[in-house]
């Protein structure tokens, strides 16, 4: 543009260089900042369960790509068919007769579609206090959309891993998979990217709010613009992370490190830790709480008939939590009586599949370690039926006579050590990490496998350890809000979740994936004549085989075929014990399917089941979900903290049970009159955030829109 200026100025004529001068200032405002690619039309998406009626546009189930046909007619269940295309079909392409149920109807982003969360399962472990937890299988778009009613402006951690559009067949745009054989994969890539990061700038709180997206070399210079275009307001930093120290061999360099861009609000930073994360701890640096390992022993050797003269009772005060005795070891002929274990007054060590294991250390050494106050007790497992005790093993005696651990207290009743490092100095973590747990084979690959108990069913998953370490640093709350909305195998909520146990946070995440089945078992299974849609062909898909069951395994700490996961998590609990991941991390997590409804079904007035799972998110998903069909005058359940007007008529008797609910802080009110809306609010005061609903749910769920579309 310079050039150009200075040549204009060179013109002779004036009259010509103000003309010209003039479309050239003109030209420039029209150039904008960042990355110029094709926007590809619309995206579209599928909609097996909406039924297929005459006008409506429609795909071919078995049909992969984005040919799409409009219904002229249906006849005895057989539709009959033209090329939706602009301008006048071909002779050969009118006409075309196919049966109703080989079909499924298409929405282009940007016509109106009307959404119901389906719940699907839950897991409840972490008592009535913690929020839940939610998984949502969908289109990503779609799911932000919905997300915009509820948590506009309202999210603390956007941390996202798209597909990394490395030329591999491994994500689609418009039902067709991109690969490196298609010129436009980048454009295609760029255009999907933007639709979603518009939605995710309007859900990320503007001042203390941090978004990390993940990515490897093929897109991450053109992500890089492209956040900067789009969070312009965000300070923008790249962190480089080692996954793979051997690398992966290339033609040119071998590669080891991924990338995470992080953009942080005017208000946000970097929390401080122990490690920096790029220089591996030295000799005596310690990167966490002194450990508190568990009495029970695990792994190999840990049964009773192992080493019987391990295997004895504890004896507890359960009012106090204090160990009173310790008793003696029994022959390997005598049996114990646990009849009572329910009074809590003695502890055995047994096992979480309920036979019995044995102890680490014999009695005489555990009656010296409970005179130091080198013994605890943790919680009442009520699997097992006993108590979780921990004691300071020799490698914590001994860092103890070294000095590098220090007594700083002790409980006045128990008379259990309250212990900390003495070498403990917090560092400002650098942007390249380089962690032995931030490897994603052992701890992302490995990990997830013995997890879901079969290897394969996810290509190249988060390290477990390096997503902790992320979030640890980037949460400005224990509390925070994290959405992830490319969830893949659920890496981010096993992340939160742990970190909560850590430190006894009550950190809450939304994941969102699709339920996509991988090329090659899909082509398997529409050739034995399943289609997307078919239940069987559903359970192959990533939420359904991968995201929902590990998200599941971690909270119970076991699989559906009733194996414990192996093995402990490498960081400490919130009181320095160990964590095996077979003991579960206590949280709460629900899983949706977000389906579309028909707008006739709306019209009847059928929808209030459908959209009391959104108003409960929209309350912030704490306490447990109930149900309701709307079919009384309101609706006030009793362990979530909102309240629905459904018939206006009535809103004096609802306001006085409004009155008898002190945790009410959300109120929903069903009118179509804003009049009537305004004066019912004031009328509540401003205890409440009241919301206005109207009869007409095609008024007020329509997500799909193109003023949504348009950022």
């Amino acid at each position: 543009m310079a050039k150009i200026e200075d040549l204009v100025a060179q013109i002779p004529d004036e009259r010509l260089k103000k003309a010209i001068g003039a479309e050239v200032r003109e030209l420039k405002k029209n150039k904008k900042f960042g990355l110029v690619f094709e926007e590809h039309l619309p995206e579209t998406v599928r909609l097996p369960k909406l039924p297929v009626k005459e006008g409506e546009l429609v795909a071919k189930k078995r049909d992969s790509g984005n040919d799409l046909w409009r219904v002229k007619t249906i006849r005895k269940g057989i539709a009959s068919l033209e090329k939706a295309v602009e301008g006048y079909p071909l002779p050969s392409e009118m006409g075309v007769e196919v049966p109703v149920a080989e079909l499924v109807v298409v929405r282009s982003f940007g016509d109106p579609i009307y959404p119901a969360l389906v719940p699907v399962d839950r897991v409840a472990r972490g008592g009535p206090d913690k929020p839940w937890h939610m998984l949502i299988n969908a289109d990503n778009f779609h799911a932000l959309q919905l997300l915009l009613y509820a948590y506009e402006g309202k999210v603390d951690v956007i941390y996202i891993d798209p597909p990394y559009n490395t030329g591999a067949r491994d994500w689609k745009y418009n039902n067709d998979y991109v690969d490196d054989s298609d010129s436009f994969r980048h454009s295609k890539w760029l255009s999907m990217m933007k639709k979603r990061l518009l939605l995710a700038k309007r859900l990320l709180k503007p001042r203390t709010g941090v978004l990390v997206v993940t990515i490897d070399e093929h897109e991450v210079f053109n992500l890089g613009v492209l956040v900067r275009q789009i969070f312009r307001e965000l300070t923008v930093q790249m962190v480089t992370i080692v996954i793979n120290k051997r690398g992966v061999a290339q033609r040119t360099f071998a590669r080891v490190e991924e990338h995470a861009i992080c953009g942080f609000g005017c208000d946000a930073s970097v929390k401080p830790h122990p490690n920096d994360l790029l220089e591996k701890p030295a000799e005596g640096e310690n990167v966490a709480e002194p450990r508190w390992e568990r009495l029970l022993r695990g792994g190999q050797g840990s049964r009773r008939q192992d080493s019987p003269g391990l295997f004895y009772p504890v004896y507890i005060d359960p009012q106090t939590k204090t160990i009173t005795e310790v008793g003696a070891a029994f022959d390997r002929n005598s049996d114990p009586d646990l009849r009572n274990l329910a009074d809590r007054r003695v502890a055995w060590p047994i096992k979480r599949n309920g036979s019995l294991g044995r102890w680490q250390v014999g009695p005489m050494k555990l009656r010296e370690l409970v005179a130091q106050g080198f013994v605890k007790l943790g919680g009442f497992d009520e699997k097992r039926k006993t108590w979780t005790i921990l004691y300071l093993a020799s490698k914590s005696l001994r860092q103890l006579e070294r000095g590098v651990i220090k007594i700083v207290g002790r409980d006045p009743v128990t008379n259990a050590v309250e212990i900390k490092f003495t070498e403990h100095e917090e560092k400002i973590i650098k942007t390249v990490w380089f962690q032995p747990s931030h490897e994603s084979g052992p701890y992302g690959s490995t990990l997830l496998s013995s997890i879901l108990g079969e290897r394969g069913l996810f290509s190249f998953p988060k390290s477990l350890y390096s997503v902790t370490d992320m979030l640890r640093a980037v949460c400005q709350t224990k509390e925070s809000f994290i959405l992830d909305f490319f969830a893949g195998s659920g890496t981010t909520f096993h992340a939160a979740s742990l970190l909560n146990a850590t430190d006894g946070g009550t950190r809450r995440t939304i994941l969102v994936t699709n339920n996509e089945v991988s090329e090659g078992p899909a082509n398997e299974m529409i050739k034995s004549g399943l289609t997307p849609g078919d239940h069987e062909f559903e359970q192959s898909g990533i939420c359904e085989a991968v995201t929902w069951p590990r998200c599941k395994s971690v909270v119970t700490g076991g699989r559906e075929d009733g194996v414990e996961l192996p093995g402990e998590y490498l960081c400490a609990g919130a009181n320095g014990e160990e964590i095996a991941l077979s003991e579960g991390l206590p949280e709460n997590v629900e899983y949706f399917r977000l389906e579309f409804l028909d707008p006739d079904e709306v019209a009847r007035g059928d929808a209030f089941k459908a959209i009391v799972p959104i108003l409960w998110m929209v309350a912030g998903c704490r306490g447990e979900r109930e149900d309701s069909k709307g079919s009384t005058p309101w609706f006030i359940p009793m362990h979530s903290p909102f309240a629905v007007l459904i018939q206006e008529k009535l809103f004096r008797g609802f306001r006085e049970k409004l009155a008898e609910r002190k945790d009410i802080e959300w109120v929903f009110l069903i009118t179509d009159s804003e009049e009537n809306f305004g004066q019912m609010r004031r009328t509540l005061g401003r205890k409440y955030e009241c919301v206005q609903l109207y009869k007409s749910y095609l008024e007020n769920f329509r997500i799909n829109t193109q003023d949504a579309l348009s950022g």
